[in-house]
């Protein structure tokens, strides 16, 4: 994986953004980081109640690999981004989420912003991930307390919290978009 600075047309305007350039052993490299960090997650929930999270730098580049169309944002030449990936052929801001575990708890920070949002299962433990992509009203929309909804809260300047898995995808039934394996 190369990093570059690229310009890319957003909504009709010009942004200029570091981003990965995927490569021809990027998959097999993605591979071996996540034989390393399952490894080392392994050996510290030997000794811990839990482990580590999966690095952004694995789930977003995998992500990219089999989205060839998109490119990671590390970031942007002038002001700020709450997105990760880019669609290079539709403009969209994507946000990835990914876990490694069944019960996934997946936080958003107070001014996240995204066109498409994507939801990586990395549960399985052997690389391969299911892809589920997640309309922005099943975020926006739901109750994340008994009292307040996930726009709620970031209104307020939180970071809504809630399992993807168990509030979104399990009760719609949803099927992967794409099943992808490093």
């Amino acid at each position: 994986m190369k990093i570059e600075w690229r310009k890319y047309n957003i909504d009709g305007k010009e942004i200029e953004a570091l981003v990965t350039i995927s490569e021809k052993l990027d998959r097999w490299r993605l591979r071996k980081l996540f034989a390393r960090w399952k490894k080392l997650n392994d050996d510290i929930k030997k000794i811990s109640t839990r482990g580590i999270n999966l690095s952004e730098a694995i789930s977003e580049n995998a992500f990219c690999i089999f989205f060839p169309e998109c490119v990671r944002v590390v970031k942007l030449k002038q002001g700020k981004c709450s997105y990760d990936v880019l669609n290079r052929k539709t403009g969209a801001r994507i946000q990835i989420k990914a876990s490694s575990i069944d019960d996934d708890l997946t936080s958003f920070g107070p001014r996240s912003e995204w066109d498409e949002l994507f939801f990586l299962d990395f549960s399985e433990g052997d690389g391969s991930f299911k892809a589920y992509k997640i309309e922005k009203d099943w975020i926006y929309k739901h109750k994340v307390n008994r009292s307040q909804t996930f726009e709620q809260q970031q209104a307020q300047t939180r970071r809504p919290r809630f399992s993807i898995t168990e509030n979104i995808i399990k009760p719609r039934g949803l099927k992967p978009v794409k099943v992808c394996k490093l």
